[in-house]
């Protein structure tokens, strides 16, 4: 089975088993028997509608096809200022503990703050930082402390941090993903398992136990 753990398009491309993600103004495309995410996104966050915005998210977080929260997070390269950021970051991150689901990170170079975040805040969720863009040093951080981590079109960059930091990583606290890129979750899987060293088949089994543990569902 292949499971695509963040897709933006509506169809499931190559995927047994996609789970869409919804910004908070989509949460009326949620249609039964499919699996969503949804959350505010920090390109999102507007000091003016924040809180209206975080109440659409809350109002479609306890639908049972929402599996997990987010994209919320941090993201150091856009004008929104990290405070206010930050608060629609610890609203969902609520949502997510109160529903006990996981949440899906947006995370650019602001590694080292939502780290500090889910240790200091003790929090049992997971949380799964999707389309992994750092070293190794980093990813074993984020791992030995309960992170998912999620890799998609960065594997093709070979030059990449990420590229580099994969093939060391613990399997078991892996995902893949398709994201909004031009390659399929077929080709991601293929590029990973080469990567790893480790024929397809036992590669798909265990990111099969890895969904079932972090979400609790037969994938």
């Amino acid at each position: 089975m292949l499971i695509d753990i963040h897709r933006h398009a509506k169809d499931a491309g190559a995927a047994d088993r996609v789970v869409r993600n919804l910004f908070h103004n989509q949460t009326s495309e949620i249609e039964e028997g499919k699996l969503y995410t949804v959350g505010l996104h920090p390109w999102h966050v507007d000091e003016n509608t924040i809180q209206e915005d975080l109440k659409m998210v809350e109002d479609a977080a306890s639908h049972p096809q929402v599996i997990a929260i987010g994209e919320a997070g941090l993201d150091k390269t856009i004008k929104t200022s990290l405070e206010t950021q930050s608060f629609a970051f610890y609203a969902q991150i609520d949502i997510a503990r109160k529903l006990e689901k996981p949440l899906i990170i947006h995370c650019v170079r602001a590694y080292n703050e939502v780290f500090i975040v889910k240790i200091n805040a003790n929090i049992k969720q997971p949380w799964i930082i999707h389309w992994f863009n750092a070293n190794q040093q980093m990813g074993e951080q984020l791992t030995e402390k309960g992170f998912y981590l999620s890799f998609g079109h960065m594997l093709f960059h070979d030059r990449s941090k990420t590229c580099h930091a994969f093939p060391n990583l613990p399997i078991e606290k892996l995902f893949f993903e398709t994201d909004d890129s031009d390659y399929s979750i077929d080709e991601v899987y293929e590029k990973a398992a080469f990567l790893k060293g480790m024929d397809r088949e036992t590669l798909q089994k265990q990111i099969e136990s890895n969904f079932k543990h972090c979400f609790g569902l037969e994938p």
